[in-house]
């Protein structure tokens, strides 16, 4: 027979497997959603999807409910989501995909805490760097040259298609007079968070590229 004190660990111990048990399950269903949350395409990275859509990766949120689990005190279920929002930070710090994305936002919390602003399918191709720029098409098309068409010294991908090329200045300028600012990388989401028509007027700058971008490259074809 065990001891008094491991039997009533047990029921902790099992209820807290079967949660890990039970995320894991479900961890195949969780990513579509983000990705129909965020407009994104499939080969969007993991890490930039569950950033985008705001929804932390169920191992993460597995550990901290097996962790916190019994605790009965008003202010769990707060630890619990500080303490998987410092995890997954030191997660999208120590990752080596979505680079893009995590350039755009480094702060997770700032970024899924917004009062404001919905993604959809032309502002997750500004936010991942996945869409129409001949950089992420060449994946799939190794006889496509990653050239920007107008700049040849240029590759064209996200940065250079919205923050640089010629191509699109009008736009751009549009948007910068929209602002009262020039919107660089870094800037970008500070801008899109301040208000809500600076993030509406970001969407309709992405909008306008991507649509653009797309019949350019159909042209071409």
């Amino acid at each position: 027979m065990q001891p008094l004190a491991q039997s009533r660990d047990a029921p902790e111990s099992s209820a807290a497997t079967a949660a890990t048990t039970s995320s894991s399950q479900v961890l195949s269903s969780l990513r579509p959603t983000c990705l129909r949350v965020i407009g994104g395409r499939p080969h969007v990275s993991y890490e930039a999807t569950y950033v985008l859509a705001g929804i932390p990766p169920l191992a993460l949120l597995a550990d901290e409910r097996a962790r916190l689990y019994g605790r009965r005190r008003e202010n769990a279920g707060n630890e619990e989501r500080l303490a998987t929002l410092s995890k997954w930070q030191e997660a999208w710090y120590r990752s080596t995909k979505a680079r893009w994305t995590h350039r755009l936002i480094p702060n997770i919390r700032v970024w899924i805490e917004r009062r404001h602003g919905e993604l959809n399918y032309h502002l997750t191709q500004l936010l991942t760097g996945h869409g129409f720029f001949k950089h992420h098409s060449r994946r799939y098309d190794y006889n496509q040259s990653a050239q920007c068409p107008v700049c040849p010294s240029s590759i064209e991908n996200a940065e250079h298609v919205f923050y640089r090329c010629p191509r699109f200045s009008e736009e751009r300028e549009s948007l910068h007079s929209l602002l009262h600012e020039v919107m660089t990388p870094e800037s970008t989401t500070r801008l899109m968070l301040a208000s809500e028509p600076n993030w509406l007027a970001v969407a309709s700058f992405a909008r306008s590229v991507v649509i653009r971008l797309r019949d350019e490259g159909t042209d071409r074809r």
